[in-house]
């Protein structure tokens, strides 16, 4: 009796070990596609072009201009063409707010 059960337990620890290196693999890979397209962008916003990977795209209206939004995937871009403010594009995490004055 004691052999099987030494048997199941190797092969659910070893079922284990396979699942966790799955997830470790594909955890990775996540991290790595994120950090490939945040820096895509902020390297495109520094050089003043648009960036890539947009998920939504806004348009705000204001008397001296208007403001573009670009939300990506944990991040902002803003394109300020206003002339009470000054103008270029502002790279920043989610949760930034457009600039006022």
């Amino acid at each position: 009796m004691e052999k099987k059960e030494k048997v199941t337990e190797k092969k659910n620890t070893e079922k284990t070990n396979i699942a966790k290196k799955i997830f470790d693999v594909v955890f990775w890979i996540v991290i790595v596609g994120l950090a490939i397209i945040w820096i895509t962008d902020f390297i495109n916003v520094k050089n003043d072009k648009d960036p890539i990977f947009c998920i939504s795209q806004k348009t705000h209206t204001f008397d001296d201009g208007t403001v573009e939004e670009c939300v990506g995937l944990g991040y902002k871009v803003y394109d300020y063409n206003r002339t009470s403010l000054s103008s270029g594009r502002q790279f920043g995490p989610f949760f930034i707010g457009m600039r006022e004055n």
